[in-house]
């Protein structure tokens, strides 16, 4: 009984690793993949960011969130704006003004037959 309990509890982390590719640091699961301009993370579920600013705060609902890394380490986010990316051995992230994204122990690659992009170092 209790093998079939460590069983059953192990396979439930296996199922939700299957929701996406990608896991950030607010427990959001993305899709990665890649063009000729970078990388693409796209949610797998709504993405709720809220927008700090002062009495004319707000929530924006993204269906799906896309974070856009482009090869010179820029970053883009519909909401967020422009900023920057990076990647280290602790993972990688999207740096945007105020907010970060974070990726991690996560290594980005693509698997596609596009040219190998090359990360961007912290």
């Amino acid at each position: 009984m209790r093998t079939f309990l460590c069983f059953l509890f192990l396979s439930s982390f296996s199922f939700h690793a299957m929701a996406g590719d990608y896991v950030s640091s607010e427990a959001h699961a993305y899709r990665m993949s890649c063009n000729k301009d970078g990388y693409v993370l796209t949610s797998s579920y709504p993405v709720f960011r809220f927008i700090e600013g002062g009495a004319m705060s707000r929530v924006e609902t993204l269906n799906p969130e896309k974070i856009y890394l482009g090869r010179s380490c820029d970053a883009s986010h519909k909401v967020l704006g422009q900023g920057e990316w990076c990647w280290a051995n602790g993972g990688f992230r999207a740096t945007f003004d105020g907010h970060v994204i974070g990726f991690p122990r996560q290594e980005i690659y693509c698997s596609s037959d596009s040219a190998e992009l090359t990360p961007c170092g912290c």
